[in-house]
């Protein structure tokens, strides 16, 4: 059982079809995001000291933990519990937790 303190949503990207010139995939012009999934989230790295080439960024990572489902995702986006986007990121790393009917999402 988790402690629901926000929301993921999973990134669908629509394919456009194959480029008859090139024979690679054409970009996705739609993007849509599936239901919202209860979840408990975490910061597991905040860094506001990073830098690239001279840029200050703000370094993150989060843990995840959502009921034991079948889950695969890219991408998603996470929510807090008023609504707000945390931050849309790659998933790293998806575990089932079996011991505890758990997935844990690293992002």
């Amino acid at each position: 059982m988790i402690i629901e303190n926000g929301t993921i949503e999973v990134k669908r990207k629509a394919a456009n079809g194959i480029d008859p010139k090139t024979g690679f995939p054409v970009a996705p012009s739609d993007v849509e995001w599936g239901e919202p999934i209860p979840c408990q989230y975490a910061a597991t790295r905040h860094n506001w000291l990073g830098k690239v080439d001279g840029e200050p960024f703000t370094a993150q990572s989060y843990s995840i933990l959502i009921e034991e489902q079948p889950f695969e995702a890219e991408q998603i986006r996470l929510k807090d519990r008023s609504g707000n986007v945390v931050v849309e990121r790659s998933v790293m790393q998806i575990d089932p937790l079996e011991a505890v009917g758990e997935i844990r999402i690293l992002v």
